[in-house]
């Protein structure tokens, strides 16, 4: 039996109108004890998510016990972001959703899931071709750093 990829938008978010998901929201899900530590995690993988579209931010004020008022920075993921901040998450419910993500990435890569149309293959063959430069880019890091360790050996 064939499953078919359900039509997404996989290219990244023009506008926090399209869909995205609010990080306290997530976290909820996620089953966080205080939501507001996804934040933290969020802010240490912003380069990799900023890397799967435009990261999403508003200033929202907030009121603590006291009634000082302060601001955070609020942020709305995409699909692919919310999936990869599942995927570091580490609670019980993103642990599951990580084994789910993973079996349906073995459905994908064995050939079990396939474009339901011409324009899902173009953004199937866009994600292709973005891993691909992604692993260019780890590649060429790679060789400057035994580059440059190569050079100070020499010099010794």
């Amino acid at each position: 039996m064939m499953t078919y990829l359900i039509k997404t938008n996989a290219a990244p978010l023009p506008t926090a109108a399209a869909a995205t998901i609010v990080d306290i929201q997530l976290a909820k899900v996620l089953g966080y004890g205080r939501p507001t530590n996804i934040r933290l995690l969020i802010k240490r993988h912003l380069p990799m998510l900023e890397a799967m579209g435009l990261v999403h931010q508003r200033e929202a004020p907030t009121v603590s016990g006291k009634g000082r008022v302060s601001t955070v920075t609020e942020y709305y993921l995409n699909r692919a972001q919310a999936a990869f901040i599942i995927a570091k998450s580490g609670t019980k419910h993103a642990d599951s959703l990580t084994v789910k993500m993973a079996e349906v990435f073995a459905l994908f890569t064995g050939g079990g899931v396939v474009a339901v149309d011409q324009a899902a293959a173009v953004q199937l063959a866009g994600i292709e071709a973005r891993e691909t430069e992604r692993r260019g880019l780890i590649a060429a890091e790679e060789r400057e750093g035994r580059d440059a360790a190569f050079a100070i050996m020499k010099r010794r």
